[in-house]
């Protein structure tokens, strides 16, 4: 199983209610709200790396950057919609194409990793948006899954390989 799918479906158990919590009626299920609350870090991690872009890089980034902001708008409105914790499930989570603190100290040191980083998230997010496409059920959530995919093909292209 691809780790987008897998981590899609482990990561569903986040989302679940504590126990003893009432369950609020929700038009999602667990795998569209997981790859929302999986999301919303991923680009919210990506951001202060970009900020220490290489002079080559400066304009892709800030573009990066607008996008990856505009898309954390509609996550959020998809979490608060689905009646959601604003609360960063994967806080010091180590994955694939997450910016840890530990990345974002190497990036600052040497900005020239940032292109890696860029490779592995811009790679990473458009296997879970596939995912969430493939395994998520409710149509805001897997239409806006597909936008970020397509975002995320194009971005890659412009990026180049590495």
């Amino acid at each position: 199983m691809p780790w987008g799918v897998s981590a899609l479906l482990l990561l569903s158990a986040c989302s679940a209610a504590p126990p003893g919590a009432p369950a609020a009626p929700s038009p999602v299920t667990s795998t569209d709200t997981a790859w929302v609350q999986l999301m919303i870090p991923m680009n919210e991690q990506l951001l202060p790396a970009l900020d220490a872009a290489p002079a080559e890089l400066r304009e892709f980034a800030s573009e990066l950057k607008a996008s990856h902001s505009d898309e954390l708008v509609q996550l959020r409105r998809l979490r608060d919609e689905a009646g959601l914790p604003d609360t960063n499930l994967h806080a010091g989570h180590q994955m694939p194409g997450l910016v840890s603190e530990a990345d974002l100290l190497v990036i600052r040191t040497d900005p020239a990793a940032l292109v890696k980083k860029l490779h592995e998230h811009l790679d990473q997010t458009a296997k879970l948006a596939r995912s969430e496409q493939e395994n998520g059920t409710d149509a805001a959530t897997k239409s806006f899954a597909a936008s970020v995919e397509s975002s995320r093909k194009r971005q890659l292209d412009r990026l180049g390989h590495g």
